[in-house]
């Protein structure tokens, strides 16, 4: 039997529909109701206790209390101001986590999954009501005896495009439509509101309710239903009927529903989504990442569309092995863009200018739904340009903020020209584009659900006969071929130093497949043992199962805090390109653990300190003092809740903003 379900109540019937289930299916059960939202008559007699919305913590006392197993979120809840919530310290940290703006600008369905994700980190397992209540589910075709007329089935249709437009904004579940026009919409404050403002205003005589799941939607926490007061307010405002959507939405009291909408001569339906667009040619959305790093961006990206879309997206663009391996095809290999520094760019601006050209064709001839670019800002940025001077109104996002909070503060404004929206990695970053205009949402950073903290170290060295106490050094000298010419020959002399005091050191250095070759042939004559890995199948587990590592800064950086492993950082540029950044950088970290934290928890030894005679006592330093290494992995959970870590998925939290710019773009048309 499964475990002890808690019941979240809040207002409606659904509650003690759940509690009916529960008893008919000798289930035990606890109900935690939310006070001013749960009606106190609805639980006399059964096992519940009351608390406040904003005492998380005081409900998570209680539910373990209680010997709860799983739960169920079930009814409605208003939304609170931050004086009404009067959040305790666990309810205060959540909101810290995910944003203070998620009580006013998340849409529902985004702060229901930051909820359930929590709730999951503290080891409940999160149920729909749906799985339970199956009888309740609405059936397709007429309930009762009224059916839809010619002129009412076009209202369902106009009904069922408009609602899934407003569903993937998150912006509601129900429209009522008359005369193949939206009449109202629903908003935060629900079905029966919007029901009333229709009969208030007298607009929606004649015209149909159309109530349907959000494509994105959470269905474990937010299914649409109807009862029969929603008959009641349906007939009150002059409508024909309702149509809910077949196989998704609950019908609370069946019988009583049914009953209601013959008496008032209106028709309760269940339909389908549409059939043409599930049916058509998916949506093509246009990706172009510029270097490794915005590769795996990308091709997280693609994951989650997938998802929020059921399938129904297809891709192009460029983009590494990450993208690739979710189906796109890329029209450019990645190592051809791949390049950093204003001097290392000058001997490939051609063949980057006539790529920039090439791909500006090829977006115009394959009309996307969507051109999304990722960080690479010199190649990416011109795509976006050209294409705005050729007069193209298609919707242009970009993902991953430049650092104007670093340097160059006047590149917002000049985004703002180009793109619809930008999506942030970091929560202090919005403010600085949306003061010139520019759309901007934080959506995390994605290396937080990259998989780098679940790495096999003891299977590594295993597999590659690597002894327990051997000590293992994780070398990552970059993605680009210019960083790993520059930094791979100071890092062996930096190996070479610390083998003479392990003489059983081993080194481990994962790549990217742009620069696997070169690598591999720069070490083909170390006389240490050295295992290269190319991609990333064995890279997390190689992570695992090192000691320490000495690593290029850049979003490996991030990888490596989450894999706790002890870390140096070391970088060097061309001097030219260093004295011009050194002039107009305006923090004082490279790593971005050090920039959120505005201190020095990981070692960082940039340019002229980039040296063997530097690198290799500090290296020696997180390789055999525990106490140091256990001070710096402290500091990087800390840097990384901030990015989102435990948190709802930043790539799902990115597609759902691609997909509402979409959604935006299309109503405007």
């Amino acid at each position: 039997m499964a475990g002890k379900l808690g019941i979240l109540a809040g207002s409606g019937g659904l509650p003690l529909r759940l509690i009916e289930a529960c008893r008919a299916q000798g289930r035990h059960y606890f109900v935690l109701a939310f006070a001013g939202s749960c009606d106190p008559a609805s639980l006399h007699g059964q096992p519940h206790q009351f608390i406040r919305l904003g005492a998380g913590g005081s409900g998570l006392k209680v539910l373990r209390e209680n010997g709860v197993e799983e739960l169920v979120l079930a009814g409605g809840v208003k939304r609170p101001s931050l004086t009404e919530l009067r959040p305790d310290w666990r309810t205060t940290r959540f909101f810290l986590k995910i944003g203070m703006r998620a009580l006013t600008d998340f849409g529902d369905d985004r702060l229901f999954r930051a909820i359930i994700a929590e709730l999951e980190l503290e080891g409940f397992r999160v149920v729909g009501a749906h799985s339970i209540l199956t009888s309740l589910l609405a059936p397709a075709g007429v309930l009762g005896t009224v059916a839809p007329g010619a002129s009412a089935e076009a209202d369902i249709r106009a009904g069922i495009a408009a609602a899934r437009v407003y569903g993937v904004k998150d912006l509601g579940q129900a429209v009522v439509t008359r005369a193949g026009a939206i009449v109202d919409r629903e908003d935060a404050a629900g079905t029966d509101a919007l029901l009333r403002r229709c009969a208030n205003s007298g607009q929606a005589q004649g015209g149909v309710l159309v109530k349907m799941a959000k494509p994105q939607q959470e269905r474990r926490v937010d299914l649409p239903a109807i009862g029969a007061q929603t008959v009641t307010g349906a007939a009150a405002a002059g409508l024909k009927g309702i149509a809910i959507e077949a196989g998704v939405c609950l019908v609370l009291d069946r019988a009583a529903v049914v009953a209601a909408a013959d008496r008032a001569g209106i028709f309760v339906i269940g339909v389908s989504a549409p059939a043409e667009p599930a049916m058509s040619e998916p949506m093509l959305i246009y990706i172009v990442a510029g270097e490794p790093s915005g590769d795996l961006l990308g091709g997280r990206l693609m994951r989650a569309l997938k998802e929020r879309t059921q399938g129904q997206v297809r891709f192009a663009g460029i983009g590494g092995e990450t993208m690739a391996a979710e189906g796109l095809e890329s029209r450019v290999a990645l190592s051809e863009l791949a390049v950093m520094g204003v001097l290392e760019v000058l001997p490939a601006a051609r063949r980057i200018f006539r790529r920039v050209a090439e791909t500006v064709e090829d977006i115009q001839r394959q009309k996307p739904a969507a051109l999304v670019t990722i960080d690479s800002s010199g190649f990416t940025w011109r795509i976006a340009q050209r294409l705005r001077k050729a007069g193209s109104t298609l919707p242009m996002i970009h993902y991953v903020a430049p650092m104007v909070w670093a340097w160059r503060g006047g590149r917002a404004k000049r985004m703002a020209r180009w793109y619809d929206h930008l999506m942030a990695l970091l929560p202090f970053e919005p403010p600085y584009f949306t003061a010139v205009g520019l759309s901007c949402g934080y959506v995390g950073h994605s290396v937080v659900e990259s998989g780098a903290d679940r790495g096999d170290g003891a299977g590594f060295r295993r597999r590659h006969a690597i002894p327990e106490n051997a000590p293992l050094l994780a070398m990552l000298p970059g993605s680009r071929r210019g960083e790993v010419g520059t930094l791979l020959p100071v890092f062996a002399e930096v190996a070479q130093r610390i083998a003479d005091t392990h003489p059983n050191l081993r080194i481990v250095v994962p790549t990217t497949a742009n620069v696997a070759d070169a690598v591999e042939a720069a070490l083909a004559a170390w006389p240490l043992p050295t295992i290269v890995l190319r991609g990333v199948a064995e890279k997390y587990d190689a992570l695992a199962a090192s000691n320490a590592a000495l690593a290029a800064s850049g979003t490996v950086a991030l990888e490596l805090a989450m894999a706790k492993l002890p870390t140096v950082i070391a970088y060097r540029i061309n001097p030219l390109t260093h004295a011009y950044v050194d002039r107009v950088v305006k923090v004082d970290y490279a790593d971005l653990v050090n920039v959120i934290l505005e201190r020095e928890a990981v070692p960082e030894f940039l340019q002229y300190d980039c040296t063997p005679k530097k690198l290799a006592p500090a290296v020696e330093a997180v390789l055999g003092d525990k106490a140091a290494g256990a001070t710096q992995i402290a500091a990087c959970q800390e840097a990384l809740h901030v990015l989102g870590y435990g948190g709802v998925s930043p790539s799902l939290r990115a597609a759902d903003e691609v997909l509402g710019v979409i959604a935006r773009k299309a109503a405007k048309r």
